[in-house]
C-alpha cells in the first residue's frame, strides 16, 4: 500500500512536530517557574506533590513492605541533582566540580586534609554508582571510619530506592534486617562528604529515615 503522503509532505509534517514538542517544553518549563495557583499543574513539581498527598506518602521508605514498616521518614531527598549525567565508565569520576570543593570548611579547619577527604568521597561516589551501572560488588571495601555518623545505602536486598541514615546504630540495624549480598553502602563522618560523594554518584542526596 502506497504513502498518503508524498516525500515532502513527510518531512514538512516531522518538521512541524518537532516545532510543536519545543514549543510544548517551553511552555511547560515556563509554568515550572511561576507559582502554583493550587490544584495540579503539569509543568510545577510542588503543584503535583501537593496534589499527590502528603509528603510521607509519597518517600515511604523504599522496601518490601516487611521492611518498610520497620521505617519512617525523618528528613526529605534533597534538591534534583542538575550535574552533568552520569557518562562512560572509561571517564572515571572527571574532575572535581567547584561545588564540591567549597564543602571543604564543612569538613575539617585542615584545608588540605578536607580537599583529600572531598576527593575520595567524590571517586566513591563515582564507583558507587559504577557498582550499580553494572551490577557488580561494591568497588571498595564495605568498612567505614570509626567515626563515621552519615550512612547511605544504594543497594540492598528488599531496597528498591537510595536511602540515608544519621547514626552508625540506625545503619547497622538496617543491616540486621536485610540479607547482606549485594549491598553497596558508605559511611562518612559529615554530611559534606555524604553530600560530595552523592555528586560523584550523580544522584540527588536520598531522604533520611529512622526507626518506627
Amino acid at each position: 500500500m502506497s504513502s498518503p503522503f508524498s516525500s515532502a509532505e513527510l518531512q514538512d509534517l516531522i518538521s512541524k512536530l518537532h516545532r510543536l514538542e519545543q514549543w510544548q517544553r517551553e511552555v511547560e518549563s515556563q509554568r515550572g517557574n511561576q507559582p502554583a495557583k493550587g490544584g495540579y499543574t503539569r509543568g510545577d513539581p510542588k503543584a503535583r506533590a501537593r496534589a499527590a498527598g502528603p509528603v510521607g506518602a509519597q518517600q515511604s521508605f523504599p522496601g518490601i513492605p516487611q521492611l518498610a514498616s520497620l521505617w519512617k521518614l525523618e528528613e526529605e531527598a534533597g534538591p534534583e541533582f542538575s550535574g552533568p549525567a552520569f557518562g562512560a565508565v572509561e571517564e572515571g569520576p572527571g574532575p572535581l566540580p567547584d561545588l564540591c570543593e567549597e564543602q571543604c570548611i564543612f569538613i575539617s579547619l585542615n584545608h588540605r586534609e578536607a580537599l583529600q577527604r572531598v576527593h575520595l568521597a567524590y571517586s566513591a561516589g563515582f564507583w558507587a554508582r559504577v557498582s550499580l551501572e553494572k551490577f557488580t560488588d561494591q568497588v571498595t571495601p564495605l568498612s567505614f571510619p570509626d567515626t563515621a555518623s552519615h550512612f547511605i545505602v544504594l543497594r540492598a536486598c528488599g531496597i528498591g530506592g537510595y536511602v540515608r541514615f544519621a547514626s552508625r546504630e540506625h545503619f547497622n540495624r538496617l543491616r540486621d534486617q536485610i540479607f547482606a549480598g549485594g549491598l553497596v553502602a558508605f559511611g562518612f563522618e559529615s554530611f559534606a562528604e555524604l553530600d560530595v560523594f552523592c555528586q560523584g554518584a550523580r544522584i540527588t542526596v536520598p531522604p533520611l529515615f529512622v526507626p518506627c
